[in-house]
């Protein structure tokens, strides 16, 4: 079991209350025009029960309708809000959330990190950032969670775009706490830190963002959360962290244990092969999940 754990010394005023929040790119539920395939929901189903999560935010939700029966059907005690925007690809994102221990109080999603530097558009370039207000019911603490899907690929433009991204996400954070009186918060979700593991260009632009904003990538030391081709064609798939969960100290009091759970666990974040990955990988997403339990 690939298990992350961490302790952090952070001053809070958070009562000692488990609390799981998490990110899952759900690879174009459900059905994959590029590869042709149809997301295989049973397994889906399994995966979503062994997470045991609060909040997950998820991304590249296709058919918003589907997935929205999909859960009525399979976990009634779970709520969703996906965007009304999707992108140029229609890849709607949001949270899914146990309506057991979280509330949600609000939701809008802002427009401003689809093309930096314009208004946005609903359906073209990247796809919104989706905010959520949350209130945990055993303990009353308010804080918001915003999910986030930025620009693909390891290109020099990709990655100019999103630094400017970036910019966009610290204003907003910022103009959360200011115009809401909220401090505390989350950010998860595919950040398409293509260069997090080399410790390139994606892992510095990201990591001065935490910086500026107080905030601590619980995801920081993870080993991996996709996989991709690797850019040959030699059979063996590439590991690759491109999911993240980033915290105020405001929601850690002690401790916070992560985990990547699917293919990525199955097979310890190691190159493998189609076969090896197994359905997790070749029939719901190349992503995994990635959950962190804060007390």
């Amino acid at each position: 079991m690939k298990v992350l754990a961490c302790v952090l010394s952070l001053l809070s005023t958070f009562s000692v209350y488990a609390f799981t929040i998490g990110a899952y790119n759900i690879r174009n539920f459900d059905y994959d025009e590029r590869a042709r395939i149809k997301t295989d929901k049973p397994t889906l189903a399994n995966i979503l029960a062994s997470l045991k999560f609060d909040v997950l935010s998820v991304e590249e939700i296709n058919n918003t309708k589907e997935f929205e029966n999909f859960l009525a059907a399979t976990f009634p005690f779970l709520g969703v809000e996906l965007s009304r925007c999707g992108g140029a690809h229609g890849q709607q994102l949001g949270f899914i959330y146990n309506k057991n221990t979280v509330e949600l109080l609000a939701f809008q999603e802002d427009m401003r990190v689809t093309r930096p530097g314009t208004q946005g558009s609903c359906d073209g370039s990247s796809r919104p950032l989706a905010i959520g207000l949350f209130r945990i019911r055993a303990t009353g603490q308010k804080f918001h969670g915003m999910t986030a899907h930025l620009k693909a690929g390891s290109t020099p433009d990709a990655i100019n775009t999103r630094n400017k991204q970036y910019a966009v996400l610290r204003n907003i954070i910022l103009e959360l706490r200011t115009k809401t009186g909220v401090p505390d918060a989350f950010l998860a979700g595919d950040l398409n830190t293509t260069e997090f593991l080399s410790r390139g260009s994606d892992f510095r632009i990201l990591t001065d963002l935490v910086k500026s904003v107080g905030m601590v990538n619980l995801t920081q030391n993870a080993t991996c959360s996709a996989y991709w081709w690797g850019g040959s064609n030699d059979g063996i798939e590439s590991p690759s962290l491109l999911d993240h969960v980033i915290v105020t100290p405001g929601l850690v009091r002690t401790r916070v244990t992560g985990q990547v759970h699917g293919h990525c666990q199955r097979v310890n974040c190691k190159p493998a092969t189609p076969a090896q990955l197994g359905i997790s990988y070749q029939g719901v997403s190349d992503h995994c999940p990635v959950t962190m339990t804060i007390q």
